[in-house]
């Protein structure tokens, strides 16, 4: 994924390091970083917090936040982003949080989906609503989503 690489390109010279934090895309940002050279150096990991105890217990999203806005919300993704940051001490950090269906959560349209890129100074979050992709389609999506924000974010 060329994206990809550029991403590794960019932060392996400006000496900077990225971790995630994935829902809906179930480790799929952490595998396909690790398939390229140098990402050693630059990827610090991931927590792939499929369930909200997870996202609580683990990632240090507020029960307040899952109550009020859901798991599938931008409030939870940045949370998510900014906590991951803080737990890894990383430059950067991206969340993913969605619905891949085929069931709706917390009564949200199957296809909609939060991604957030975190740095120490801002964020950035980005809305997905595809309602035509089946699971697989729908993570990679995400994984294209997010690269792009990372990309949009540096510049």
């Amino acid at each position: 994924m060329e994206a990809m690489i550029k991403l590794v390109n960019y932060l392996n010279k400006t000496n900077q390091t990225i971790s995630t934090c994935e829902s809906f895309t179930g480790g799929m940002f952490a595998n396909e970083i690790t398939n390229i050279s140098g990402a050693s150096n630059v990827y610090l990991g991931s927590f792939v917090s499929y369930q909200n105890s997870f996202k609580q217990s683990i990632v240090g999203v507020g029960e307040r936040t899952i109550k009020k806005y859901g798991v599938v919300s931008e409030e939870c993704a940045i949370e998510m982003a900014q906590n991951t940051l803080k737990l890894t001490k990383s430059d950067f950090s991206i969340s993913f949080t969605g619905n891949a269906g085929p069931l709706a959560m917390e009564n949200k349209e199957i296809g909609l989906a939060y991604i957030c890129i975190c740095s120490k100074s801002k964020y950035k979050v980005v809305e997905i609503n595809e309602k035509n992709m089946n699971r697989i389609e729908f993570k990679e999506n995400g994984l294209t989503v997010a690269l792009n924000l990372f990309l949009d974010f540096i510049k």
